[in-house]
């Protein structure tokens, strides 16, 4: 472990510390400055703005590994995503460091601040405020809001961004290779960053890897019994769905079932565009461009005539928008139909905001799991 030359001193001269931890990336630093200034933290780790829940256990299981690595107490709090969003309803569009970002750091560190007092910590302090998206001013009215519901409990204000923090940060993450992203965590957050369409795509792929191929499964089935009964799958004759790729829904039971009774088309990429070809039966697939299977059948030249298009997508947020992989396919072929247009996805895929632009074509729906069961 690393020296510092200054040494920290909590208030009160105390050595145990409660220290509210957000990720082990935002936490090695302040972690091992402690130590090395005789203070033991105790981490607590409270992030219930962390959504969805694969990416929360990824995040507390890395800061589980490192407290274990250095011996370190860890308490693991309640995550209800649910509370969450009642306390920050009504402001979903603000931007970062706004009115969200307070109400959201008021919340667990009142959590803290509640969870020091009844075990015997007279000092509390956050990770929050090593990263430089946030407000450091935020963070600390958020914690002395929080210390003074409680007797005898001070927030610590210091401003671990100094002292060789942010570069002995980057160095940590690297030597003990933790999963780190540029965002809260906040489904509401992520829109906002500069450059956010490849850090979209990048959450989201990293998400979806985290599900198990059952969860993928079961989402996959919910969404088809859904749309099996819907009347604009039940009313329509000619339909445009895909063969999926490992982190998209599977929507090859709709394929096979449909193709009974309706026209089914699924996509072929030629140069920089999509054909359409009709689908006939699995023998009819060969591997195309990317390794996705394309059918074989006879290409339909007018794409107006499909009545019905499902649409995969990295992301889709509430407005409708896609967000694809950054090819512009269906960004080229959509404006040629007038079919109805459903965007399907995981529910991890189902995110508050995606950056669009004027020539960006919404969906009319948007189909999750966690929209049909709401």
């Amino acid at each position: 472990m690393k020296k510092r030359e200054e040494k920290l001193v909590a208030p009160g001269g105390v050595e145990k510390v409660l220290l509210h931890t957000c990720c082990a990336p935002c936490s090695g630093a302040i972690i091992e400055a402690m130590l090395n200034s005789g203070i033991e933290p105790v981490i607590y780790y409270c992030n219930p703005n962390i959504y969805p829940l694969e990416e929360y256990e990824i995040r507390k299981n890395e800061c589980s590994r490192y407290a274990r690595k250095l011996g370190l107490k860890i308490v693991d709090a309640d995550n209800d995503h649910s509370a969450w969003l009642e306390c920050v309803k009504g402001l979903e569009a603000e931007p970062e460091r706004g009115a969200r970002c307070l109400k959201c750091f008021k919340l667990r560190l009142t959590a803290c601040a509640k969870y020091a007092a009844e075990n015997g910590f007279t000092v509390i302090t956050s990770t929050l405020d090593s990263s430089r998206w946030k407000s450091h001013e935020q963070i600390v009215e958020a914690g002395n809001y929080a210390a003074s519901l409680y007797e005898n409990i001070t927030y610590w204000d210091y401003n671990w961004r100094k002292g060789g923090l942010t570069a002995r940060r980057a160095e940590i993450i690297k030597e003990n290779d933790f999963y780190n992203q540029r965002y809260c965590g906040c489904e509401f957050s992520i829109g906002h960053l500069k450059d956010s369409k490849p850090l979209i795509r990048k959450a989201v792929k990293e998400r979806v890897a985290a599900m198990s191929e059952t969860d993928k499964q079961t989402e996959a089935d919910v969404l088809f019994s859904y749309l099996e009964n819907s009347e604009l799958v039940r009313n329509s004759k000619k339909i445009l769905l895909y063969h999926p790729m490992a982190d998209e829904i599977d929507v090859m039971k709709a394929v096979r079932k449909w193709a009974e009774t309706k026209e089914i088309y699924l996509p072929a990429i030629e140069g920089d565009d999509i054909v359409i070809r009709q689908y006939k039966s699995e023998q009819d697939l060969k591997i195309g461009k990317y390794g996705i299977l394309e059918p074989v059948g006879a290409v339909l030249d007018n794409p107006e005539e499909i009545d019905l298009v499902i649409v995969p997508g990295r992301a889709f947020d509430i407005r409708g928008y896609r967000l694809g992989r950054g090819k512009g396919y269906y960004d080229r072929l959509l404006p040629k139909m007038r079919a109805i247009k459903i965007g399907v996805c995981f529910d991890c895929q189902y995110i508050f905001r995606v950056p669009a632009e004027e020539h960006d074509i919404p969906m009319d729906y948007v189909v999750c799991r966690k929209l049909i069961e709401k």
